[in-house]
């Protein structure tokens, strides 16, 4: 089972509802909050409870739409070949590997520092000696990538119209918007 979690922040949300987009590219250009996937019901990152305080909840933050970005050129790059790993935006050494079998992807979570620059890599060689953790040869279909990827990229979009559907012009969410389309086609 693959899953996307995020919740953004509801202090954030306040302020989202009543914004210009101006402010908004010049303040946010993101969408904060918490963010993780669920392969298996094994957490990438760290989620917090809903009943946790807001406060304590900040500590989880991510760059949201980052995250969706990034994963949605993970799965155009997969339709393309069979192996590419996902590199998480705060640290050097934690990635996300996934390779594609037919219609299977056997995914593990990597720790090992290289010197790939770039957050998503298609060449498996830069990973020969990465150290697999918590997350290890777990197996999802790919239909379950594709179908939860679309309805997320989807739900995420009608959230952020019902709060504010004027910042949606924002160059930020530019790729979420054109998968979100092309999945629709």
């Amino acid at each position: 089972m693959f899953e996307i979690k995020y919740e953004i922040f509801e202090d954030d949300i306040s302020e989202l509802q009543t914004i210009d987009i101006q402010t908004f590219t010049k303040e946010f250009n993101q969408i904060y909050g918490c963010f993780t996937l669920s392969i298996n019901g094994i957490e990438y990152l760290p989620f917090p409870s809903r009943e946790m305080k807001l406060e304590t909840k900040r500590i989880y933050s991510e760059l949201i739409l980052t995250h969706f970005d990034l994963l949605i050129e993970a799965y155009s790059e997969l339709q393309k070949s069979n192996y590419v790993a996902l590199k998480y935006i705060e640290n050097p050494w934690t990635w996300l590997e996934f390779i594609r079998k037919e219609n299977e992807l056997i995914v593990s979570k990597l720790n090992i520092v290289n010197s790939v620059n770039t957050p998503v890599q298609t060449n498996s060689e830069f990973f020969v000696n990465a150290e697999k953790e918590e997350i290890i040869n777990e197996k999802i279909l790919w239909n379950e990538l594709e179908t939860e990827l679309i309805a997320k990229t989807k739900e995420l979009l009608n959230n952020i119209s019902s709060i504010n559907c004027h910042i949606l012009k924002a160059k930020c969410f530019n790729q979420i918007q054109l998968f979100t389309n092309d999945a629709l086609s």
